[in-house]
């Protein structure tokens, strides 16, 4: 992923208490398969854990119009919607809430 113009998209969240990494995992996978990897502009994500039921979604994309796109069509998303059901989040119909943007300045590998 060369280019310097895509947009990373940092999802932060925490999973409801009970969800087992496993529930996380499955759901995971489900959002990826049925609902990301058919997104025209998608290029690449990871799930990252941390401390005390925190995760975050680091999305990669080929431009803020496919961020857009994408977002105007989670609500409709079954998948999103069994993802976005285990985690603490005030509003599910908000694809938006708590997700930063960020443009991509320098990659150094």
């Amino acid at each position: 992923m060369p280019k310097e113009d895509v947009v990373i998209e940092w999802a932060p969240f925490r999973v409801r208490a009970g969800v087992t990494v496993e529930a996380l995992i499955a759901a995971s996978d489900q959002l990826q398969a049925d609902f990301l990897a058919r997104q025209p502009g998608f290029v690449s994500r990871e799930l990252l854990r941390g401390p005390d039921r925190q995760w975050t979604d680091l999305v990669f994309w080929e431009s803020r119009a496919a961020v857009d796109t994408a977002m105007q069509k989670v609500a409709d998303s079954p998948a999103c919607g069994r993802y976005f059901a285990l985690m603490e989040v005030a509003d599910h119909a908000d694809a938006g809430a708590g997700v930063l943007l960020l443009g991509r300045v320098k990659r150094y590998d």
